[in-house]
């Protein structure tokens, strides 16, 4: 069964021929890769461009335009028509199992479950430095993410997967469609979806080496107090925009999906949407009411404080 890969590009010359080459060593070769560059001025194009024409069975350039991350995925979404998709960033290097692998494990749960059910599985990753010297054998432990934590009111906060792990069918697709504009991110909408109507399948094995080099958009800062500094290095208001902005994503799931959602889970995504327009006092008790936490108790110490 053939796997689109998707891959959203922006500015990415100067890691992107080795994320190419590692995915075009991947073991198991039955995929094809779909590329939507966001609007990039470097040579990100013309590095496209010369990998297509020595890959046109495989390699495949959809019209582009300036757009964020979250939105060239989404548009990549829409435009793949494979049974499995996987998302892909730019400036990782694939392992050459990590296709391979991925496929297996998915399938060996697929089997369990019935026909058409929505399931997307996630991985860990080896985190590395720019120069993939290696900083982490665990994404899980190094950011001290509980990757078991996969209850509807887990996922608000805190994505337990990253999106350039995952491996989900066209059911979850079809449903997860189109991405709202009110969406965190792409990723995150992916798993609020399958919490709620699919199947969450996590694999402890790393398939990716996940590149730190100063310019991800999220990335891993480790747990702990080099952790809370890059936090508050932020700010007050930027955090706190951050966790609204999860909150706008709760309120935009809940109008999409209302007439499908169980009483208690619309009261959840109802009192979680209404987060930013609580008092002091009330946002709190909306957090413990329904045991809206992160991992780790030092994130949640950091949210009461801020919130």
């Amino acid at each position: 069964m053939t796997i689109d890969i998707l891959l959203a590009t922006f500015n990415s010359e100067r890691f992107l021929a080795d994320q190419l080459d590692s995915i075009l060593a991947q073991e198991d070769r039955d995929w094809r890769l779909l590329i939507r560059d966001g609007g990039s001025s470097d040579g990100t194009v013309p590095i496209l461009e010369e990998y297509r024409r020595r890959n046109p069975d495989r390699i495949f350039l959809l019209p582009g335009g300036r757009a964020s991350a979250k939105e060239n995925f989404a548009a990549l979404m829409a435009a793949a028509d494979a049974e499995l998709i996987m998302f892909c960033d730019h400036d990782d290097r694939w392992l050459p199992v990590k296709v391979g692998h991925s496929r297996a494990a998915f399938e060996k749960r697929a089997a369990k479950l019935p026909a058409g059910t929505p399931l997307l599985l996630f991985t860990d990753l080896l985190v590395a430095d720019e120069t993939l010297e290696n900083v982490s054998g665990s994404f899980f432990r190094h950011e001290h993410i509980d990757p078991l934590r996969l209850e509807l009111r887990e996922l608000l906060l805190q994505n337990a997967a990253s999106g350039c792990t995952m491996l989900f069918n066209r059911p979850l697709r079809e449903l997860a469609q189109p991405v709202p504009p009110e969406a965190f991110m792409h990723d995150h909408w992916l798993m609020l979806t399958a919490a709620c109507f699919g199947e969450i399948e996590p694999l402890s094995e790393p398939t990716l080496l996940y590149r730190q080099h100063g310019g991800n958009v999220f990335g891993a800062s480790g747990y702990g107090a080099a952790y809370f500094c890059r936090k508050l290095s932020l700010g007050v208001r930027e955090i706190r925009e951050r966790l609204f902005r999860q909150c706008r994503q709760a309120g935009a799931f809940r109008d999409r999906f209302h007439d499908r959602l169980a009483p208690e889970t619309l009261a959840l995504l109802e009192d979680f949407a209404r987060l930013p327009e609580a008092g002091f006092l009330e946002r709190r008790r909306i957090l413990c009411r329904h045991r809206i936490f992160k991992s780790g108790c030092l994130r949640n110490f950091g949210m009461f404080l801020i919130v």
